[in-house]
Order: structure tokens, then sequence, then C-alpha cells
């Protein structure tokens, strides 16, 4: 019988575990969108493990985190100077957990100000985030975001009008920050789905087939 209690008691605090667990990587996903919304970039920064990347793909990789400060503290600000503005809505969470890692798979809804043209926009991805347990709390590790429709002008929406367009790599690296873009380059400027994003229906931006290998 006592036995039967303690084991009882080891599954159920497990079961507790697992939900922390889960909630927190929520937490510090939704405390990450709510400090690019106020433009608090240091914020955003410290939701990043310390040997954390990010794969923006079209908008370039950001091998390390010294890449990833530069990005939020240099390129998002220099994208609000110009006019730019973004509304940031996350939802459908897939959360898979292994120990002290865990893979996420989130949709975002973007409504944007286009910081080229000043006028309203949509954009449409899907978020590949892998998390770790660093010092006790859950940070962002491994980063991808894939674009499904980018800069679609507001009023014409997905449809055969819409047209989804981004930047040109060029003009990209005029901007003269530590976007690297040789991994899109070496897929011809296109990107991947990965092992939780296999789906390309109805996607508008150039992609390519999931990887095989998940």
């Amino acid at each position: 019988m006592q036995d039967d209690i303690l084991q009882e008691l080891r599954t159920l605090r497990a079961k507790v575990q697992k939900l922390e667990d889960l909630e927190e990587i929520r937490n510090v996903t939704t405390r990450y969108m709510q400090a690019m919304h106020d433009a608090r970039w240091d914020d955003a920064v410290n939701c990043f493990a310390d040997d954390a990347s990010y794969d923006h793909g079209i908008l370039g990789y950001l091998q390390d985190k010294n890449d990833i400060r530069s990005f939020y503290q240099d390129f998002m600000r220099s994208y609000e100077e110009n006019g730019g503005w973004a509304f940031d809505m996350l939802s459908n969470p897939l959360i898979t957990l292994d120990g002290d890692r865990a893979e996420g798979r989130w949709f975002l809804l973007t409504l944007l100000t286009d910081p080229d043209t000043k006028e309203a926009a949509w954009g449409i991805a899907t978020l590949e985030y892998e998390y770790k347990r660093e010092r006790g709390a859950w940070k962002f590790f491994r980063n991808r975001c894939i674009s499904e429709h980018q800069l679609v002008d507001y009023a014409k929406g997905w449809g055969k009008s819409g047209r989804s367009r981004v930047s040109s790599v060029t003009e990209m690296e005029k901007l003269n920050l530590p976007l690297r873009f040789d991994r899109v380059k070496a897929q011809g400027g296109k990107q991947r789905p990965g092992k939780t994003c296999r789906s390309i229906r109805g996607w508008t931006m150039p992609t390519l087939e999931p990887d095989p290998k998940g």
C-alpha cells in the first residue's frame, strides 16, 4: 500500500511539473511578444538563452546572442524610426516537452505598417521555437520564423491581387547589420519547413518542400 501511495505521489508530482513547465513556456513566449509590442528590446533579448540563435529565413540568420541583441536594438529600432509598426497575435500553440528541452509551434498574425509604403499591411508566419531550461528558467534556444505571407496589402488581402512580397536580400544587406543570408541563399532564396511544420499548402512565399529527415 505504501509503495502504491509513493508511486502515485511521484506520478502526480511529474504531472504538476509538466503543467508548470508548459505554463512557463507559454509565459516566456508571451513576455517576449509583449516586450516586442512595447519596444522593450532588452526585455525581448532576455527571453533568449545564452547560446541561442534565430533563423529568420528571408530576414537573415542570427547566429548567437550578440546577433540577436543587435537585431532588436538596431534593426527593430530602425524599423520603427522609418515608419514601421507591428501588432503581433499568436495562436494555436503546440508544445512538446522532453526534460529540460521543449519544442513549440505557433501561428503568427501581424497587423503592420509597411515602412517602405507607409501603408497598412498583413503578415502571416509559422513560428518553430525550441526552448531550454537555463538556470531554472525556460528560454528560447533555437528559433525559426517561416514566412507564409509577408507585406500583404491590407485591403487586398491574400488573394490573387494580394501579392505577398518581402524586401530583397540585397536591400536587407545594405542595412549593415549582422543579418546573415548564407542559409537562405544556399536554398535559392527559399525557406524550408521544419519537423513541426510540414505543410506548405497555400503559401505565397517561395518555400521548399519539407525536409524528409524532419
